[in-house]
């Protein structure tokens, strides 16, 4: 008992680390449907995204051969999946997309892998560390709960995901559009009602 204590702590914690790397950018804005139930982030939720998003990655990389000279990164986020990195062309692009949408917990796919050469780890590291920045800058908002959204980064670009009320994500973007080396945002977002009066 202890030891699936433990494990389930030491899990928690682990995705609590993934759930927090995130990017962000500046104009273009795609919004998810709206929900009814505002809610909050629970343990079983992050579980099932990281469960989801392994699963799929392994099954890219078996079921699409060529996809392992891609680099190809997947997020899961309340069950939306957004696929970045770079492939070699369209056929591979759009086969990497049916993948993951072959799975019933999958809402929706959001395919932003782009067609070219794999980018350099220096590219990368710039990535990661903007990432870094725009997930620690809704850490530290005030009237942001920071735990119903994460943000990725990719070539400037940021990426953020989440459950939020319409005040919550105008927050957010207004904090990202701050943030050095941002060039363009997307909005994956599920828009929750607002119940401050």
């Amino acid at each position: 008992m202890l030891n699936l204590k433990r494990t389930r702590t030491f899990t928690a914690l682990a995705l609590a680390t993934t759930v927090l790397a995130g990017c962000t950018t500046l104009a273009k804005v795609g919004v998810g449907p709206s929900v009814a139930e505002p809610g909050t982030r629970t343990t079983s939720s992050r579980i099932n995204d990281f469960t989801l998003a392994q699963s799929v990655r392994v099954d890219v990389y078996k079921m699409v051969p060529a996809a392992k000279d891609a680099r190809i990164e997947v997020v899961s986020f309340y069950q939306s999946v957004l696929l970045v990195g770079e492939v070699p062309n369209a056929d591979i692009k759009a086969q990497i997309g049916a993948v993951a949408k072959r799975y019933t917990d999958v809402k929706v796919v959001h395919n932003e892998l782009s067609i070219g050469l794999n980018r350099s780890i220096s590219d990368r590291l710039g990535d990661d560390l903007l990432e870094r920045k725009a997930n620690f800058s809704l850490l530290s908002a005030d009237g942001l709960r920071s735990s119903q959204a994460t943000v990725t980064a990719i070539n400037g670009t940021l990426y953020l995901m989440g459950k939020l009320t319409q005040r919550e994500t105008d927050r957010a973007i207004v904090r990202l559009q701050a943030l050095d080396g941002v060039t363009r945002i997307v909005k994956i977002v599920d828009i929750l009602p607002d119940t401050a009066s």
